[in-house]
């Protein structure tokens, strides 16, 4: 009987001990997510991280094809609407490495105006061999919440283009041309008959930040 009652006690003991310990980790829990840092403010680490010196190895002759666009280039936008109206605006296209230099990724931003109270800001992200030998690029635009993948690569020695998947005959080209060391013009384009014609949506003038400017041949 008196090892029964021991045991007993014991028992009760680490019952009471564990509800306890339990009750503390709920309640430190509670007290951690009231007082939990608030999901604001930049994070320079992620920067860091991401941030590369270069391209990978791996990427060989094909890192210049975008290679030659790392910098800040300053632009001159031109939009085209269907009727040919004409929407000018101003901004700048950023390119660095990222990703242990594997990838290279824009930040494209169009200026705040009389006409667009907030500036604007889409980001793209390019890699080498997702469809093999040529580069992929990812476009992505959260305000509109539209999403974008274009494959190609470059043809000759100055120009570099795009093209979406065409989906019931419709495609967008995407074109940078006469590339520089600093300057080159971007041209969206858009195609509604599987690409036999093309209509202009999109031309913008970049000029590399610090540098003179030049003449720009017209589209």
């Amino acid at each position: 009987m008196r090892n029964s009652t021991l045991t007993l006690a014991v028992w009760v003991a680490s019952a009471l001990f564990l509800s306890c310990a339990c009750l503390g980790i709920r309640g430190w829990a509670a007290t951690a997510r009231d007082t939990a840092v608030p999901m604001t403010g930049p994070c320079p680490e992620m920067v860091t991280a991401l941030q590369a010196g270069g391209p990978h190895p791996s990427l060989g002759e094909q890192a210049k094809v975008f290679g030659r666009l790392v910098g800040v280039w300053d632009g001159e936008y031109t939009e085209y609407s269907r009727d040919g109206k004409e929407t000018r605006s101003s901004g700048e296209w950023l390119f660095g490495w990222v990703m242990d230099g594997r990838a290279m990724q824009g930040l494209f931003i169009i200026d705040s105006s009389a006409v667009r109270k907030e500036r604007y800001f889409g980001t793209t992200l390019s890699y080498f061999g997702s469809t093999p030998g040529k580069w992929s690029m990812t476009f992505v635009d959260p305000e509109n919440g539209a999403v974008e993948t274009l494959t190609g690569g470059s043809i000759g020695d100055d120009r570099v283009v795009l093209l979406s998947q065409d989906t019931d005959g419709k495609e967008s080209r995407w074109s940078f041309d006469n590339v520089r060391p600093d300057s080159w013009v971007f041209r969206d384009e858009a195609s509604s008959d599987g690409g036999k014609t093309w209509r202009i949506r999109e031309v913008d003038r970049m000029t590399r930040r610090g540098a003179a400017p030049v003449g720009q041949p017209t589209q």
